[in-house]
């Protein structure tokens, strides 16, 4: 069978663009190497910029009692913090659920699934002008081929990299249960790196970190021990390691993250979420990047198959959008998740934004859209 298109990856950048695409009437298959429901590492904090068009494309949400966030705390080593409103401000849930839920919606709307199957090549026919995926088990022949197979993708390592940053990182993440502000996300920084918790689905909190590789090294490539040594000198993250009750004994992990300069398109395959570039999780912003990427897409791919727009137009307006909507924000992530990784940068920071609240609330603009 031959597909409009072919989705690889089934994040939430490729299940959004699948059912998108679906609901306007194409035929979709995705290609995921693994299966769901499953964990992830992720903060679990989504802006308000993606909660109208979540609703559009999951229904589900509008029956889940979520947390909505407006609060926003940052912390250091020492006894300074900043406490702000959100203007947006946004919502939590749990990747677990959310993806399920999209991919629950992508199934009833009929799109097709190759589960536990890993893309491998992809291949243009000039005399047909159809693309080939060929996976480990089967082939794929369609019109359009989308790449959201996250930032480890097979794929980009060998074409999709303009320049990448050297240095490495860790993810690490828990659900945990406390008495908490459920309005209010916090960023604690420690030496190395930070820390984000907020709330998701039924009382439960994303407790999510991210480090600098060196640093586990130094504590003997144990966590247990990572996070006595570093995390503990913050005096909020010692207390909340203290106390809270850990839902996840073991936490879900993540290694060799890195934040890289990408294209949105090569060789006409055009790339979404974490594959056209990772922002990083500072800003809180990396999951409302894969919702506007597809919802923008979607729109074109709609305009193309529809013969309004030619494939080149589709191309030039997709990088366009891309360059204009995402690139000065990933640069800017990648300045500040450089930045946290100094507890006197972070503490320098927090003695400004209390001088000047509106330098911090202007920071915090730079880094999110507007409502789609």
């Amino acid at each position: 069978m031959k597909y409009d298109v072919t989705i690889i990856g089934g994040g939430l950048a490729g299940l959004s663009l699948a059912i998108d695409l679906r609901k306007r009437g194409y035929t979709i298959v995705v290609i995921e190497k693994g299966d769901y429901p499953r964990n992830k590492v992720c903060g679990e904090y989504i802006s308000m910029e993606s909660y109208d068009y979540l609703k559009t494309i999951c229904p589900e949400l509008k029956n889940r009692n979520l947390p909505l966030i407006n609060k926003f705390k940052l912390s250091s080593i020492g006894e300074r913090e900043f406490k702000t409103i959100l203007d947006l401000g946004g919502f939590g849930i749990s990747r677990y659920l959310l993806e399920n839920l999209l991919f629950i919606e992508a199934k009833n709307l009929g799109v097709v699934f190759a589960l536990n199957e890993k893309a491998l090549e992809v291949k243009f026919d000039f005399n047909t002008n159809d693309y080939s995926v060929t996976t480990n088990s089967n082939n794929y022949i369609s019109t359009i081929v989308c790449n959201s197979s996250g930032r480890k993708s097979n794929f980009e390592a060998k074409e999709n990299i303009s320049s990448r940053v050297r240095t490495n990182y860790i993810g690490v993440k828990y659900h945990i249960k406390m008495e908490r502000d459920a309005t209010q996300i916090e960023i604690h920084n420690f030496p190395g790196g930070y820390c984000g918790i907020s709330n998701v689905e039924d009382g439960k909190s994303c407790l999510c970190y991210i480090v600098n590789s060196k640093m586990l090294n130094n504590a003997g490539n144990s966590i247990l021990e990572l996070e006595k040594k570093y995390l503990h000198q913050n005096k909020n993250l010692k207390r909340i390691f203290d106390t809270a009750e850990f839902i996840t004994k073991v936490p879900v992990t993540i290694s060799g993250i890195n934040f890289r300069i990408k294209v949105p398109i090569y060789d006409s395959v055009f790339y979404l979420g974490d594959s056209a570039g990772s922002i990083a999780p500072i800003t809180g912003n990396g999951m409302s990047i894969c919702f506007k990427s597809a919802s923008v897409l979607a729109s074109n791919l709609d305009n193309y198959f529809s013969s309004k727009i030619s494939k080149q137009q589709l191309i030039e307006n997709y990088k366009l959008f891309w360059n204009k909507e995402f690139s000065m924000r990933i640069k800017l992530s990648r300045y500040f998740q450089k930045l946290s990784e100094f507890s006197f940068l972070t503490k320098l920071s927090i003695q400004l934004f209390n001088l000047f609240p509106s330098l911090a609330n202007r920071v915090i603009k730079l880094t999110h859209g507007k409502p789609f």
